[in-house]
């Protein structure tokens, strides 16, 4: 008898803690709730880098009034903590973070290790609404795995009061018209060192960064890879290119500096480089880094083309886009976040206008198009931008771009510091890829 009642009192308290249990799970999620939508509350993790977190704070307040169930916790570090970071997160299956901020750069190598969440019919209607080109490393296999933000459509700033100087015109259509191919480029160079002493441009012979051979590649539509996904870095129209750059630096026409370094920098600054061709993030590092003193003596205009014959009359350096984590508790949510952000043209106008993030959405009607620069001149100067953009050959950085742009580099090395000549240069440079990457 004493032991049945042992047994009722244990039964009777599992049942109260069972109870107790229930009502305090029903408790948590009451608190869980927003009290003025009645949504479940949801917490996202971004990972994201500084600059790029600067952007997107421009539209919190608007999203955060739209979706107030959603909090966005951002935890920024270095892109390239970043991709390491999630390649331990990817492979452990971690839920965390829900979204990240990814380069074109890199972005091709995230996509190919399946972690990313497939957004194809999300991006659907936004397929036609930003340049074509940054859906070719998001997808794979037919499927989208993330969605542009912004782009970085290549241009050719310059300093009018050099161009002047050396008897050129100033007005950007003008230049334009003065300088539409590489060897008006060329010819343009040697008046202005002739007359003013500067070089036309800056880059280092032996750590180059490759930025201005990859914007000419980009604008032939060629680049280390063809079209089937061969090297094609040992061809002979890149070996042009090649020969084109390493002329200007023989002919002593390059500060020999690596791009955006500070060395480099100093030069814009004390005026000893006449050129900028470079992505259209250029315009914050001339103006607020390195020659803010310089008001009124830059202009922007389209960069040459290799040939009037063709067609595109743009390239791109860089730009970023942001993805999902498959494993995220909160995908639903997570594309909320991004459609807000990267869909919506008032949002990436804001970014632009005041975050100097020119977007991968095609803007050729948007009115803030036609602000004028007051530092560039007084120039509407996102209006080059644009256009660069919507002439750029749609083309991919794939997955092996960061082990060619270092082998690009000592190809250089090889030219400059040991005699050897492109054409073998390029030919050990292109035996070294099909190895390591068994393409053809």
């Amino acid at each position: 008898m004493k032991r049945k009642r042992v047994l009722y009192v244990l039964i009777t308290c599992l049942l109260v803690s069972l109870l107790t249990a229930a009502c305090s799970s029903d408790n948590k999620q009451a608190d869980s709730k927003d009290p003025a939508t009645g949504n479940e509350k949801v917490k996202l993790v971004v990972w994201i880098w500084e600059t790029a977190k600067d952007g997107l704070d421009l539209n919190m307040e608007a999203f955060k009034a739209k979706y107030p169930n959603i909090e966005v916790e951002f935890q920024t570090m270095k892109s390239t903590d970043l991709y390491s970071k999630y390649l331990i997160t990817s492979s452990t299956g971690d839920a965390v973070p829900d979204i990240i901020t990814v380069e074109s750069t890199n972005l091709s190598q995230i996509v190919q290790i399946d972690s990313l969440l497939d957004i194809t019919d999300r991006v659907a209607p936004y397929k036609d609404k930003m340049s074509a080109y940054k859906w070719e490393d998001a997808t794979k296999d037919d499927k989208v795995y993330a969605m542009p933000w912004d782009s970085g459509p290549v241009v050719m700033f310059y300093r009018n009061d050099l161009f002047a100087q050396a008897g050129l015109p100033t007005a950007p259509a003008d230049v334009a018209q003065e300088i539409q191919t590489w060897d008006d480029y060329y010819e343009a160079a040697k008046l202005i060192k002739d007359k003013t002493g500067a070089m036309m441009y800056g880059d280092s012979k032996t750590n180059s960064s490759n930025r201005m051979f990859e914007s000419m590649m980009w604008q032939r539509g060629l680049w280390y890879f063809d079209d089937e996904g061969n090297v094609a870095v040992d061809s002979p129209e890149i070996k042009e290119s090649a020969d084109f750059l390493i002329k200007m630096q023989n002919e002593g026409l390059v500060f020999d500096a690596r791009a955006n370094t500070d060395p480099w920098g100093n030069a814009i600054r004390d005026g000893k480089i006449a050129t900028v061709v470079g992505g259209s993030w250029h315009d914050a590092i001339i103006e607020n880094q390195y020659s803010p003193a310089d008001k009124g003596k830059w202009s922007v205009t389209m960069m040459p083309k290799w040939s009037m014959d063709d067609k595109y009359t743009g390239a791109n350096q860089g730009g970023a886009n942001l993805a999902i984590n498959k494993n995220s508790k909160h995908p639903e949510e997570a594309w909320q976040f991004i459609e807000f952000m990267l869909g919506s043209e008032e949002s990436q106008v804001k970014m632009m206008t005041d975050a100097g993030l020119f977007p991968a959405m095609l803007l050729s009607d948007n009115a803030s198009l036609e602000d004028p620069s007051e530092y560039f001149n007084k120039e509407s100067i996102r209006k080059v931008y644009a256009e660069s953009l919507a002439n750029t050959y749609p083309l991919a950085y794939t997955s092996d771009f960061p082990m060619a742009n270092k082998l690009m580099t000592d190809v250089w090395a090889k030219v400059f510091l040991n005699n050897v000549s492109s054409d073998k240069a390029l030919k050990d440079m292109a035996d070294e890829l099909r190895s390591k990457t068994k393409r053809n």
